[in-house]
């Protein structure tokens, strides 16, 4: 499918390139505290929602899932960590709220405020289904104890959403951050999206109101679409960072000589660009194939999702290392983007559904 864009859609990505334009001369040296980074994920949600930015992803006009995701990207190059904190915040936890009540939503009370999910334990091999969370009911409150880690927003969020399992039904439950018993750990890892609030969170024996939990009868069905979600998320930062990648090594190859020509002139330089433009290429065409199928309901589109989330988050690393093949040694000074880009596709293949994880539900769909 030739994944074509409307004209409104094209005007649409003209705004968005004039108004990101305009809020990177105002925000220079701005995000100096999680205060600093939570007020811009609330600026950026007040901007972007004028644009169409949060629909959902139905290909019907004016906007088409293909250009949501297209939104995505170029917001994404703008900045991935801001990306990621806004992504994270209103859309990814904006898939909860279909599964609950209008009394529940209306005692969330949710503003312009970001919130957090935080349903892994284990980074590694992250399994959602089985969460360790234990829970013991005391009036008219829960108490919870266990732990989260990598929770994005942590720090700010109005509201943190826990998965947990309570008597025998998985159950979400619903906390603010300042609850009695909650300890925040931020992560001071700042190779991988610097200035992004990560944080392990620890609760031990935390009060959870009774009427602030909600466990859906379809949770394998809620988990799936979060983790959609975060796979359509990773994909458009890798896009995005992909394309930061090569405007950069094109225009340093195009000005900086070497033996008194124009490195793009040596052979070896010209193959490695053309190497990331293909693989760039390759990428875009899975990315809108995948949001095209889930806008469709297309019988295959969770295979898809996970196939581009796979080849999109890889061909992130492998063009940021060609990249800094060319780019040599500056490459290695402070917070380089290049460097940044390689560190960060590292963290976007295991956000969300691991490529590990997604390779093996392939290989199912595959042998069946």
């Amino acid at each position: 499918m030739n994944f074509t864009f409307s004209d409104n859609e094209k005007l649409l990505f003209q705004s968005m390139g004039s108004i990101l334009a305009q809020e990177n001369q105002r925000m220079q040296g701005s995000l100096n505290s999680q205060k600093d980074f939570a007020c811009e994920l609330a600026h950026f949600k007040q901007k972007l929602s004028t644009l169409g930015y949060f629909n959902d992803f139905k290909d019907s006009p004016p906007i088409g899932a293909a250009a949501i995701l297209e939104m995505m990207r170029i917001f994404a190059k703008f900045h991935p960590s801001l990306f990621l904190g806004v992504e994270y915040g209103f859309r990814i936890f904006a898939q909860l709220y279909q599964w609950m009540t209008e009394s529940f939503m209306q005692s969330l009370e949710i503003d312009t405020m970001p919130c957090a999910i935080a349903f892994c334990e284990d980074f590694i091999e992250t399994d959602l289904k089985t969460p360790s969370i234990s829970v013991q009911s005391v009036d008219t409150h829960y108490l919870l104890s266990g732990e989260k880690q990598f929770v994005i927003n942590a720090g700010f969020s109005k509201w943190l959403a826990i998965n947990g399992q309570m008597d025998g039904k998985d159950t979400i439950f619903f906390l603010s951050p300042q609850t009695e018993g909650l300890e925040i750990l931020p992560l001071k890892n700042k190779r991988i999206f610097p200035e992004l609030v990560l944080a392990n969170i620890q609760f031990r024996n935390c009060p959870v109101l009774k009427k602030m939990v909600l466990q859906p009868e379809q949770m394998t069905a809620m988990i799936s679409q979060i983790q959609v979600f975060e796979n359509f998320a990773s994909i458009a930062c890798a896009l995005g960072m992909i394309d930061q990648c090569i405007e950069i090594t094109t225009a340093f190859a195009k000005t900086h000589f070497s033996e008194n020509k124009p490195m793009i002139a040596h052979q070896a330089v010209a193959f490695s660009l053309a190497e990331t433009v293909t693989l760039k290429q390759t990428a875009e065409l899975l990315a809108y194939r995948a949001a095209w199928m889930f806008s469709t309901d297309h019988s295959e589109k969770f295979l898809m999702n996970q196939c581009a989330k796979v080849f999109c988050t890889e061909a992130a690393e492998t063009i940021a290392s060609q990249c800094m093949t060319i780019l040599g040694g500056q490459v290695f000074v402070e917070n380089h983007m290049i460097e940044q880009t390689l560190h960060n596709s590292k963290f976007i293949q295991i956000a969300g559904t691991s490529t590990h994880l997604a390779r093996m539900t392939i290989a199912d769909v595959v042998l069946k």
